[in-house]
């Protein structure tokens, strides 16, 4: 329903009065359109000179097709409809059924189809159109004024129907028959079925990304609520494409939570580049099932460059095998995987003969303070429970106590180092600590979910000295580098012990022995979408110094709210900040998660409580790239807002 109040049709005068009665004589009534729009009737009668002058230079068939492909593009019932009507002037009925629903296979000649093809780009992709596009129209036989023409008749369309669009219109009752209006409003494009429910998922998604700066982070609803709303049974029937997107969106949207927001820093959760998200849109539509070079070669070829810039920035190991998993969970997964093979290999051991029973047992030592990743992968690797090794105050693994547990190991060992500790963001001495595994024949994988990523930072990668000397490591791209999710990294430095371990022949699967392996040789899914693209897209916007930028910019983020949030009055910040992660405590454990509540019931920003080293904490961990100056200190103020409310 249109949000503008119009005249009805006695009360106009002049201009108005003269429009009205065009309407009238064409239609029988007034338009909504006309009503609404003529109430700027200077811009509407411009509006009527600019079609006349288009319309008048071209054969009314042509210009008709010209209309509908270009309303098609724009996925305007109103001028479908209303051109539709006129179209039966010069075309037959049936014959307009049939363009309606897919002009590509109409019956219309080579140079219509080009031509209507033109026009719905005009509608759909205007900035990307180049000369090539003009050109086709040219080999179809149209010249250069046909061709201005044509292009005009397009935009035209676009500026009276993204007017209608964006006013909410009504649609008035048309006077064609049902099949004929069901074809016109229906039909299909160069898109085909799919222009529809995508372009309501892209107007959705940008009415998401631009509400970001502003919305409350948190969620308005429960994951409770919103099923007790939506839980029935399954319809006997279908519904229409573009409504279910439509339903799914306004579903969704209470509940979703702002991760993309720069006032987000719960868990460690990055946002979104732009490129990256872009990329994943394409990702989708191209459905590519990227895991053989032969089947998906654009993906092998984009992961193989991918995996290339990843070791050159990170300063890992030239050759390395650069896997994308689902995230650094089973990035760990993959480099204990490749591990666990190794050291059973070098004790002489046949895994894939015999398996593990009956094997020598594996030694795995890990910080008292890894991630619970690492855990859960040995869990899924039948290698049980680490042997924890003493941490410092900040949680990074002692060298000295590594080195004595290293003494008591006697058979097949695994290390696993952190770059990049969950509450204080330190990472553990990785120089020496890898030195003293590898004394006694150890693999060392590191888990760099989030931390790895300072590698690339010469301003932090000294803090990394010594990390390319492991054998493995894993992070994530969905969080420091900000790609969508899901998406993680899996990097093992001697490329065939990967291979080993993931690799398969089968009857149907082509090989190439001379060639790279095919990305199904490095993690464990046979089947997976791309998700090195996003990955490739996002480097290539940044470019090496914008990848340093982004890196830096976190962890300056990360110390400028630890500073602002030390002035606080009782506000305690528990680690050093050396990174992106920060710690508060207000005080008691009580204390501290009443004004932890506060901060997130506020809807200001968000950040997660957690409990490290005996204490509960506010936990915040600085992971989007949009965060900036201004989202600092509005996340500054929330917090003592919540400490205000505790006096």
């Amino acid at each position: 329903m249109a949000i503008i109040t119009a005249p009805s049709q006695t009360e106009p005068t002049g201009l108005t009065a003269r429009i009205y009665a065009q309407d009238i004589d064409d239609l029988g009534y007034v338009g909504s359109h006309t009503r609404v729009l003529a109430l700027n009737p200077e811009a509407y009668a411009a509006g009527d000179a600019l079609f006349d002058a288009v319309s008048s230079s071209m054969d009314k068939r042509r210009y008709e097709l010209v209309t509908l492909a270009a309303s098609l593009g724009l996925q305007s019932k109103h001028c479908r409809l209303a051109h539709g009507a006129k179209s039966l002037e010069v075309i037959d009925r049936d014959a307009l059924v049939r363009i309606a629903r897919d002009y590509e296979s109409a019956g219309l000649s080579p140079a219509e189809v080009e031509m209507m093809r033109f026009a719905e780009k005009v509608s759909t992709a205007a900035s990307s159109m180049t000369d090539a596009d003009s050109q086709r129209l040219r080999d179809a036989g149209f010249d250069d004024r046909e061709i201005v023409d044509i292009t005009l008749a397009a935009a035209a369309r676009n500026y009276f129907s993204r007017a209608i669009q964006a006013l909410a219109i009504d649609v008035d009752p048309s006077p064609l028959d049902d099949e004929l209006q069901q074809a016109l409003v229906s039909g299909t494009g160069r898109g085909g079925s799919y222009r529809g429910p995508l372009d309501r998922a892209h107007a959705h998604a940008l009415d998401w990304l631009d509400s970001l700066p502003t919305r409350p982070v948190a969620p308005a609803r429960t994951a409770d609520e919103i099923a007790a709303e939506i839980d029935s049974a399954l319809p006997d029937e279908g519904a229409d494409d573009t409504d279910v997107v439509d339903r799914l969106a306004a579903i969704c949207e209470p509940g979703l939570m702002a991760i993309g927001s720069g006032r987000f820093f719960g868990w460690v959760m990055g946002g979104t580049l732009p490129s990256a998200l872009a990329a994943d849109w394409l990702v989708s539509a191209w459905d590519q099932n990227a895991a053989m070079r032969f089947a998906t070669p654009a993906t092998a070829a984009i992961e193989q460059v991918t995996g290339r810039w990843i070791l050159e920035l990170l300063g890992l190991p030239a050759g390395s095998a650069v896997g994308f998993t689902t995230g650094a969970t089973t990035a760990n997964l993959v480099g204990l995987a490749a591990a666990r093979k190794a050291v059973l290999d070098a004790a002489g051991w046949d895994l894939d003969a015999d398996g593990l029973s009956g094997s020598p047992r594996i030694t795995v030592l890990v910080g008292d303070e890894r991630h619970a990743s690492v855990d859960l992968a040995l869990r899924y690797l039948g290698l049980g429970a680490p042997v924890t090794v003493a941490a410092d105050e900040q949680g990074r693994i002692r060298p000295e106590a590594l080195e004595a547990a290293l003494e008591n190991v006697d058979g097949p060992a695994i290390v696993c180092l952190q770059a990049g500790n969950l509450h204080s963001g330190a990472f553990d001495p990785m120089q020496r600590s890898i030195a003293a595994a590898h004394a006694k024949g150890a693999w060392v994988h590191v888990d760099g979910a989030f931390g790895l990523w300072a590698a690339a930072s010469p301003r932090y990668s000294e803090r990394l000295r010594g990390i390319e000397g492991a054998d493995s490591w894993a992070t994530d791209a969905h969080k420091t580098l900000n790609v969508p999710y899901d998406c993680g990294i899996a990097i093992v430095a001697r490329a065939a012990a990967a291979k080993t371990v993931f690799g398969l022949h089968t009857s149907y699967i082509i090989h190439d022995d001379q060639a790279p392996a095919d990305p199904y040789e490095k993690v464990p899914e046979m089947s997976r979408r791309a998700r090195e693209i996003p990955v490739w897209a996002a480097l290539s916007a940044l470019g090496r110094t914008g990848t340093v930028a982004l890196v830096e910019g976190l962890a300056a983020n990360a110390r400028a709210l630890a500073d602002g949030l030390s002035l606080l009055p009782g506000v305690e910040v528990l680690n050093d900040v050396v990174f992106t992660q920060v710690c508060l405590s207000f005080g008691s454990d009580e204390r501290t998660r009443r004004v932890s509540q506060r901060v997130m019931a506020d809807g200001a920003v968000w950040m997660s409580g957690s409990h490290w080293r005996g204490r509960d904490i506010l936990r915040i961990s600085v992971s989007n790239w949009t965060t900036d100056a201004d989202d600092v200190a509005a996340s500054v103020a929330a917090v003592a807002r919540a400490i205000d409310a505790e006096a």
